[in-house]
Formats: C-alpha cells, sequence, structure tokens
C-alpha cells in the first residue's frame, strides 16, 4: 500500500492515493490499532488541500468515526458524520443508512446507544453485505460487553465472528475472537446443549431445516416472510457456531436425541 501511494502521488492519481491510505487505516482498524487509522484517515477527511478524493471520502467516514471513539476522540469525528448524513441521505449508497446509524450508535450517550446500533442492524438486513454487518455486530457485542450485558454481547460477537468468517476477513475475526475469549465464552458454542440457547422461533426454524425444508418451505408453514427465515437462520447459525445446514441438521438431531434419553 506504501508503493501505491507513491505512485499515485508522483503521477497525481488522487482517487488512488486516497484508496491507498483508506485501506491502510482500514487494515489498521482490523488489526485493533485505532489511533494509526485515525492518524491516518483525520487527513481525507477534514477541510483543506489534504482532503482525500470525494468518492473515497464517502468510504472514509464509517472508519474515521469508529477509530476516533475507539481511540478516545470523539469529538473529532462529529463534524464529519453530519456531512455523512447528507450523503447518506441521498440514497446513492445502499449500506450509507447502515453505516450512519453506526456511527450514530459511536457517538451515542448509553441511553440512546442500543436503539442505533439495533437500528443500524436492521438496515444491513435490507441493503446486504457480511462485513459491514459484522462490522457492526463486532461494535455492539463490545459495547454490550463492557456494560455487562453478557449474554447479548456473545450473541452479536458470536454473529460477528460468522460473518467474517464467511467472506474471508481473517485479522477482524481475530479481533472478534479475542473479544469473545474476554467474554469468557468460547468462539464456538457446539454440543447439543446450544439448542437451548435458541428463541422458540429459531428453534422451530432449525428443526425444519433438519427435516429438509427450504427457506421458502419454512416460511410458508410459519407464516413469515422468507427474510425472516434468513434473518433467523443466520442467527442460529451464530449462536451453534455452524455454517451450514448439514451442521445444523447434525446438530439438531443430537439435541433430539439427548432430550429423549438424557
Amino acid at each position: 500500500m506504501a508503493a501505491a501511494q507513491v505512485t499515485a502521488r508522483r503521477h497525481g492519481l488522487a482517487q488512488v492515493a486516497t484508496l491507498a491510505q483508506w485501506a491502510a487505516a482500514r487494515a489498521a482498524l482490523g488489526r485493533g490499532l485505532p489511533v494509526e487509522a485515525a492518524d491516518r484517515l483525520a487527513p481525507l477527511i477534514g477541510p483543506g488541500p489534504g482532503r482525500g478524493h470525494f468518492a473515497v471520502w464517502m468510504l472514509a467516514v464509517p472508519c474515521f468515526v469508529e477509530a476516533a471513539v475507539l481511540a478516545g476522540r470523539p469529538a473529532e469525528a462529529r463534524p464529519a458524520v453530519a456531512e455523512f448524513a447528507r450523503w447518506a441521505a441521498c440514497g446513492a449508497d445502499p449500506h450509507a443508512s447502515a453505516q450512519l446509524a453506526r456511527c450514530h450508535a459511536l457517538l451515542a450517550p448509553p441511553d440512546q446507544a442500543h436503539a442505533l446500533f439495533t437500528r443500524a442492524l436492521d438496515r444491513h438486513d435490507e441493503s446486504g453485505g457480511d462485513f459491514e454487518r459484522a462490522r457492526t455486530a463486532l461494535l455492539f457485542g463490545r459495547w454490550l460487553r463492557r456494560r455487562r450485558r453478557l449474554r447479548e454481547a456473545r450473541d452479536r460477537l458470536s454473529a460477528a465472528l460468522v460473518g467474517f468468517e464467511r467472506c474471508g476477513a481473517g485479522v477482524w475475526a481475530e479481533q472478534t475472537r479475542a473479544e469473545l475469549r474476554a467474554h469468557g465464552a468460547a468462539s464456538r458454542a457446539g454440543g447439543p446443549s446450544g439448542l437451548t440457547r435458541l428463541t422458540p422461533q429459531q428453534l422451530r426454524i432449525a428443526r425444519r431445516v433438519a427435516d429438509g425444508a427450504t427457506n421458502r418451505e419454512i416460511a410458508q408453514s410459519l407464516a413469515v416472510s422468507t427474510r425472516t427465515v434468513d434473518y433467523h437462520l443466520r442467527n442460529v447459525y451464530a449462536a451453534l457456531g455452524v455454517r451450514s445446514r448439514v451442521e445444523l441438521a447434525r446438530l439438531v438431531e443430537q439435541g433430539e436425541k439427548t432430550a429423549a434419553h438424557p
């Protein structure tokens, strides 16, 4: 990335140079180095000639807000959020609304942050994208763990881990595992007893999957949308630490046998 920045500056390629700086900052965030990330991003989003290319600036703002808050410098992030909100309102970027809600959650007082994190996750479900949703779930889980809301924190962190692993974001997955270790929970639920952690609706869906039903068939039988089934199924995967319908079916079968023959 350093070579890309040098070459881009030499040839006057502002967009490429800004992309390289943003990528280096996001890599620092993934490694758990928010101060380095904030320092790299601050020149790109501030006023003046150092500001990055507009197209990349909008990518950089959510990363800068996260980095600044984690670095203990939230005041630096607030002006950028106001401008990002105007961009999100245009509707040109399907992920911007969820990212904006995440930014507001990071900067909000504790009595408002929970609702904003929840709103961000809902909007991620509408726009799609495993990586951005996993980042929000990680931040939400960290926030919950620090407030001793341990069961909810574990669920959010487990969902983040599944998302990062699904899209191959190794350093982010390792950061999430570290949060789970700090939480005192295993990074994989595993075992038949994990079924007891599912909600009644999640358990119904898990059992239907084990019977071989498709998401559409499950939705019809439960009188819900396929999107709702998909949402619950992702949470089931996260709670049980499985990655496929085959693994889920095997776990349900083991759980049912244990329940029948304790």
